[in-house]
């Protein structure tokens, strides 16, 4: 994954309003309109994303991504990141640590 292009989507969408609201209704035509070309995967870290924050308002989502702590308890995923943390539940049969 390009942590670079996630990070810059993930910096817009925490301070566009705009964006963040025609992200989260159409993301495959915002992304095309403005010119990302996320990989599978990353389209599906951004999915496995939309799945767990589905429930914030808008303006708690972009709290969230701008990494206000103690603002919100749902951390998104972290591109590029590996192994069972917040944003991946652990593999059956193993235990976290």
């Amino acid at each position: 994954m390009r942590e670079k292009v996630l990070r810059g989507l993930v910096d817009r969408a925490a301070t566009d309003p705009g964006f963040l609201r025609q992200l989260r209704r159409d993301p495959e035509g915002t992304l095309a309109c403005h010119g990302y070309d996320l990989t599978g995967e990353e389209l599906g870290a951004l999915e496995e994303v939309r799945r767990r924050t589905a429930g914030m308002s808008d303006e708690e989502l972009a709290r969230t991504l701008a990494g206000r702590p103690g603002e919100s308890n749902v951390s998104p995923a972290r591109p590029g990141g590996t192994g069972a943390g917040p944003a991946r539940p652990a593999r059956p049969g193993k235990l976290r640590g």
